[in-house]
């Protein structure tokens, strides 16, 4: 067979099987990952490469993250998938390198809620006592704020499990999360992100939430559910960089959907908001490929 009828052939070898010419493989996981092709299951690690026919098992209250070409795909329920499914779904969501552990708006927030509970504008719940020293969900919220203003995350974590077990605060449970985050504890992380109800937070904190929330879904290739959440942030006070991110995002989960004629509007928003921003300029190469 001469070399241009071998070309053709892998050509058409890769029009059908495509899907699968990606390499995916491990990059974390807690809890336990099994692979079968044929006959029995194997248990993955991280690092293992994933077979293109294999079909995926995660058990044990598991949480995995693979990479599948340029793209993150985050399992987060126990169950089966099928490897093809997950390369097809991802196929047009790639890894965006913004990192928004950096972003916790700690500032005008930390000192606008702290103001307010002083002046007792928070009702009758900044009254309660509960005999632990503390007098109310914001005073654990402050601790914490405090705490993580020094990198201290083992000592803000305490502060804000303690104000979610007593008090029941969601801006409390959020900040758990982000400790979680920011300890590179991943599955407690989206665990404890997924509690969250958004409704209960204050304005000031509702950014930090959607815009983790919405990359978790994209991640986990729910894009609807990140566009229900990315679109409940509209009218919602954030700098230029969170306003770029949560275009980002909604381009991204556009594209995932897709929506191109939605997805490019967004990137175009991306791009013009900061340009010479590395997101900016990633949002320039999602339009390039529209």
């Amino acid at each position: 067979m001469n070399k241009p009828i071998i070309l053709l052939y892998i050509l058409f070898l890769l029009s059908i099987f495509g899907i699968s010419a990606q390499e995916a493989y491990v990059d974390y996981l807690e809890g336990v990952l099994e692979v079968q092709t044929t006959g029995s299951w194997q248990e993955l690690y991280i690092g293992d490469e994933i077979p293109s026919n294999g079909r995926l098992k995660l058990s044990d209250n598991g949480y995995a993250e693979l990479m599948v070409g340029n793209a993150v795909v985050s399992l987060t329920k126990d169950g089966s998938y099928a490897l093809r499914d997950i390369v097809k779904g991802s196929s047009t969501v790639q890894a965006a390198s913004f990192d928004l552990k950096k972003k916790l708006t700690l500032s005008t927030g930390h000192d606008k809620w702290r103001q307010e509970a002083t002046m007792g504008v928070r009702g009758a719940e900044a009254t309660v006592s509960t005999g632990t020293g503390m007098e109310d969900a914001y005073t654990y919220l402050e601790a914490g704020m405090d705490s993580m203003g020094r990198d201290d995350y083992d000592e803000a974590l305490v502060n804000f499990e303690e104000g979610w077990e007593f008090f029941e605060d969601h801006n409390c449970l959020l900040f758990t999360a982000v400790c979680y985050e920011q300890l590179g504890e991943k599955r407690n992380y989206v665990r404890t992100l997924e509690e969250v109800d958004s409704s209960s937070l204050d304005r000031e904190y509702k950014s930090i939430y959607g815009l983790r929330m919405g990359d978790l879904l994209i991640r986990s290739m729910d894009y609807s559910g990140a566009l229900e959440v990315l679109d409940d942030l509209e009218g919602t006070e954030m700098d230029r960089e969170e306003s770029q991110q949560l275009e980002y995002l909604t381009g991204t989960a556009w594209l995932g959907a897709g929506n191109n004629a939605n997805a490019r509007s967004a990137f175009q928003k991306a791009r013009d908001l900061m340009p010479s921003s590395e997101l900016g300029k990633q949002a320039a190469e999602a339009l390039s490929s529209l």
